[in-house]
């Protein structure tokens, strides 16, 4: 019974939220735009400036080939993914990957996260 109540008093609580906004009140004129451009998580930025980072992300894979015994063609591969993924969002990627100590870091934190599917790497094939 209590939990009924609970979900009532909260269904005619957002209801009521739901109503006319209210202007707001206060000093000022409350005149503005909102118009804007951003770069955000998604992309942004000059393709171009991947190619300050190639170096250091090729640096890391190689370093990170010694311990693991990739092949060359590995390295190359992986290189290559992230500086695709650095085309689709130069802004998010350049500034992740330079502050970037080892390879868990960029494949953590500058790359997209996998899914169970694999489709995210969809978007590398030729088509």
């Amino acid at each position: 019974m209590k939990l009924a109540l609970v979900v009532l008093c909260s269904a005619v609580a957002a209801c009521a939220c739901k109503g006319k906004a209210q202007p707001p009140t206060g000093p000022g004129s409350g005149s503005g735009s909102g118009s804007g451009s951003g770069t955000g998580a998604t992309g942004g930025g000059d393709p171009a400036a991947c190619d300050g980072i190639a170096a250091h992300v090729q640096e890391l894979y190689a370093a990170e080939a010694e311990r693991t015994k990739a092949t060359p063609a590995e390295v190359a591969d992986n290189v290559a993914m992230v500086l695709a993924e650095c085309k689709a969002a130069p802004t998010r990627v350049v500034a992740c990957v330079t502050k970037a100590t080892a390879v868990a870091v960029i494949e953590r934190s500058c790359m997209p996260t996998l899914d169970d599917t694999g489709t995210e790497g969809d978007r590398f094939l030729r088509k």
